[in-house]
């Protein structure tokens, strides 16, 4: 009796089975890795945003609470929020957070400054966050409102 003819001794893959496994994935993977890259840069975009809107609205509150300014700056690669520039605010609890936190990609554009006055009021303006293709656009009003677009 043959053996092949009986099921006996087949095991494993044959090449062609073998290429076509590995096409579909090769397929899926260039479908799947740039969108998967730009998914990953709308969630840092996002993520950015919420924490740099709490900190707006938590430096507004402590502004107010605590009858002084609190100032939030930022700079190339990150932002510090409670800003104590000059060492002159005793009561200021400064925190640095790095753009790398959410995205190597990251930027916020301007970098303007902002400052909260003892009656919870800031220099207004808007600024943009972006990290590849995606971005969103936070924006302060004048009696310090601070909002994404």
């Amino acid at each position: 009796m043959d053996s092949r003819k009986a099921g006996i001794g087949q095991r494993g893959f044959t090449l062609f089975e073998m290429l076509l496994v590995i096409s579909i994935i090769g397929i899926v993977s260039a479908i799947a890795v740039p969108q998967f890259s730009k998914w990953r840069d709308k969630q840092a975009v996002n993520s950015a945003s919420k924490t740099l809107l709490s900190h707006m609205k938590q430096a507004r509150v402590i502004a107010m609470a605590e009858n002084r300014s609190v100032r939030i700056s930022f700079a190339a690669n990150s932002y510090t929020y409670d800003d104590d520039e000059g060492g002159i605010c005793g009561l200021c609890k400064p925190q640095t957070v790095p753009y790398s936190t959410f995205s190597n990609k990251l930027s916020i554009a301007p970098t303007t400054m902002r400052t909260f006055s003892s009656r919870g009021t800031v220099n207004s303006g808007s600024m943009t966050l972006t990290a590849g293709d995606s971005s969103l656009v936070l924006v302060l009003n004048i009696i310090g409102r601070a909002y994404q677009q």
